[in-house]
């Protein structure tokens, strides 16, 4: 009798737990379908919502907040993005035809879902006549978007919006006009190294206009000078540098200088980071092009937001200077006249070796002139020097006749 009891105390327990475990499991699913069916409603108002928005700004583009229902508090996530009549995608890519439609997303989450999904709306919202829109990319040194930069719009109206994993940013809704879309990211430059960047577009009635900026992290180069004297090989002050790259403004080149001579100079943190570099000289100009005389320019590689170091060879300019007897005359007075666009002309006296006390010059071809005071009569004369190799060039000799015309360099 007693294990009968207990036998049957035991199916009751089993038949118990089923039967409540049924019980709650229709309220469960009970609550799911009462949950859905409240989130499909919130997804919906919102939906209609946004519809009555006269018109959208970035800020509407992306956007969550909260609603409490009963006792249940619902999350309502609504994105937008602009999509292509023509491929049905969202696209700020070059090539692209137009941005025709918003298409509005919201997603409805609670949390007792568990497994479930979420509830999820989607619409499409069209263009307003009388208005357009604009489309704009940035891009880095190797065409890899660039997110959350900056970019404002002057015009008619004056949106702002960061760029999104794509590097794009879409203004919509527009009023017909002429638009100004501008970048100002510290530390980013665009290729001429402005970080200042701007470009005009003009929206009209239901069309799209496209822009694309090239913008990175700013790089720097410091360089340094040497020149050779003999077999020699020693640091000199400089006053400037040039760079140059086939993807900058013509003529595809930068100078930087300093006032008076420097041991190094420095363009600041100011260089787009081309993948292939700079080719680089000293001389602010590009006459001083080493490859302009068939010596190769050093190429300098620079990262987005590293600072680079380079040094460049003067070439030394070897004259000297003698009297009509071969004697040396170092109390001649010197000019030398650089290549044109290369700095101002050098006007001295030479030292005790009747040679340039700083022969270093970029390359180039230079005018030489020297004059000196011979028996109380002032003559001169002149030549040119082609300074066009690493090692210095040729020592040239001028002799300062000691008849004929007199007269002082022109």
């Amino acid at each position: 009798m007693l294990v009968e009891a207990l036998v049957a105390a035991v199916l009751l327990v089993v038949l118990a737990l089923g039967f409540f475990s049924s019980l709650d499991g229709a309220a469960n699913s009970s609550a799911s379908n009462r949950h859905r069916s409240v989130a499909a409603g919130l997804a919906q108002s919102e939906m209609e919502r946004m519809r009555a928005l006269k018109q959208f700004d970035p800020a509407d583009l992306s956007t969550t907040r909260t609603q409490r229902v009963g006792t249940v508090t619902y999350t309502i996530a609504s994105n937008a993005a602009w999509i292509d009549d023509t491929t049905g995608a969202a696209t700020c890519a070059p090539g692209a035809s137009s941005a025709d439609y918003l298409k509005v997303t919201t997603t409805v989450t609670w949390p007792t879902m568990g497994a479930i999904r979420p509830i999820k709306t989607e619409s499409l919202f069209a263009v307003r006549a009388g208005q357009g829109s604009i489309k704009a990319q940035v891009v880095g040194r190797a065409g890899t978007p660039l997110s959350g930069l900056q970019v404002a719009l002057t015009g008619p109206s004056t949106p702002s919006a960061t760029t999104d994993a794509a590097g794009c940013v879409f203004f919509g809704y527009l009023p017909a006009g002429t638009y100004t879309a501008g970048l100002n990211e510290n530390g980013y430059v665009d290729k001429t190294g402005a970080q200042a960047v701007s470009q005009t577009a003009t929206v009209a009635d239901s069309a799209t206009a496209g822009l694309v900026y090239l913008y990175d992290r700013a790089a720097s180069l410091t360089v340094s000078f040497t020149t050779q004297i003999g077999a020699a090989v020693s640091p000199v002050q400089g006053t400037g540098f040039d760079v140059s790259n086939s993807n900058l403004p013509a003529p595809n080149t930068r100078a930087f200088s300093v006032g008076a001579p420097a041991n190094s100079v420095t363009s600041g943190m100011t260089l787009f980071p081309f993948s292939d570099g700079y080719a680089v000289w000293g001389g602010a100009c590009a006459a001083a092009d080493p490859g302009l005389y068939g010596q190769p320019a050093p190429i300098v590689a620079v990262d987005p937001g590293v600072a680079q170091t380079a040094v460049v060879r003067l070439p030394a300019l070897n004259i000297v200077v003698k009297d009509g007897t071969g004697g040396l005359f170092p109390g001649a007075r010197v000019r030398i006249t650089p290549p044109a666009g290369c700095g101002s002309t050098f006007d001295g006296t030479l030292d005790a070796s009747a040679t340039l006390a700083s022969p270093a010059q970029p390359y180039g071809d230079y005018g030489v002139c020297a004059s000196a005071n011979i028996s109380g009569t002032v003559r001169f004369v002149q030549t040119s020097v082609q300074n066009r190799l690493p090692g210095g060039s040729p020592v040239t000799t001028l002799t300062v006749p000691s008849s004929g015309s007199p007269g002082a360099c022109p």
